[in-house]
């Protein structure tokens, strides 16, 4: 019986992805780092240029980050792009959410000199229009809203839905049900914004969450793009009773009757 692993041999991935670039993302930062923890943050471009701030319900006051904080602040994280000014896609014409995605992911590859390779829709609808822009502009997947509840990776990478939104009444049972569970690559992805760590007053458990995951053997902090590619990678794989083939670019990890290894590309 082989067992499907994550890198390094690790039963479970572990991933965060926030949108907005906001201000509070400056502490969350500090607090992967001090775990060694990785990050996925869906920005937008021209928002973070005008600086653009508005008033939560509870008052406070949300800002986003300004370009020149931005370079520095997400090094070693992911940077993945949630459209130009944060519109709702279901009232844009096609020509408008290409130019939406397209002019982001240029200002975004120009602003940190990386390639930008994930999209996160903002608001709450997706299409298949939406999925064939976001594989039209070049990026590599295309993250929901929609959340599974489901600790099994998604197979569609430009329909992803992610496991939880981390102010929901099911985020601290699905987070302790991730620990326990024996799903084979098991994934807690969890979705938001770091201001909702002010307005839900959640900083300390989020510390806490971060924290366990760090000190869990099992467990790999993974950007969505790390996540992405490894687990297509995976499902190249051919599995028989001659042995593994890899048929992907990635190191792929196993295990069988207690021992752990590794494939290596066959190309």
């Amino acid at each position: 019986m082989i067992r499907k692993l994550y890198p390094q041999g690790k039963k479970k991935a572990f991933s965060i992805t926030y949108d907005d670039g906001v201000t509070q993302d400056i502490r969350f930062v500090e607090l992967l780092n001090k775990y060694g923890l990785k990050g996925t943050f869906n920005l937008n471009s021209e928002l973070m240029k005008n600086g653009f701030e508005w008033t939560h319900e509870t008052g406070l006051v949300i800002k986003r980050l300004k370009p020149e904080v931005v370079v520095d602040l997400y090094q070693g994280h992911e940077v993945a792009s949630h459209t130009l000014t944060h519109p709702y896609m279901k009232d844009l014409t096609e020509d408008e959410i290409l130019y939406q995605m397209a002019q982001d992911k240029k200002n975004l590859e120009e602003l940190f000199q990386r390639e930008i390779c994930g999209f996160a829709v903002p608001f709450d609808y997706y299409s298949d229009l939406i999925a064939a822009c976001v594989k039209k502009c070049g990026f590599s997947y295309g993250r929901m809203s929609d959340e599974r509840y489901s600790y099994v990776p998604p197979e569609e990478d430009f329909y992803w839905a992610a496991g939880v939104f981390h102010i929901m009444p099911k985020f601290t049972e699905f987070v302790e049900g991730f620990f326990e569970t024996e799903e084979e690559l098991a994934l807690c992805q969890i979705v938001g914004h770091s201001y909702d760590l002010d307005t839900e007053n959640m900083w300390e458990k989020m510390e806490e969450i971060l924290q366990r995951v760090a000190e869990d053997e099992d467990v790999i902090s993974m950007t969505h793009i790390e996540l992405v590619r490894y687990l297509k990678a995976m499902r190249s794989a051919v599995i028989t009773e001659n042995g593994i083939e890899n048929h992907s670019d990635v190191e792929l990890w196993f295990e069988e009757d207690g021992r752990i290894f590794s494939v290596k590309p066959m190309k």
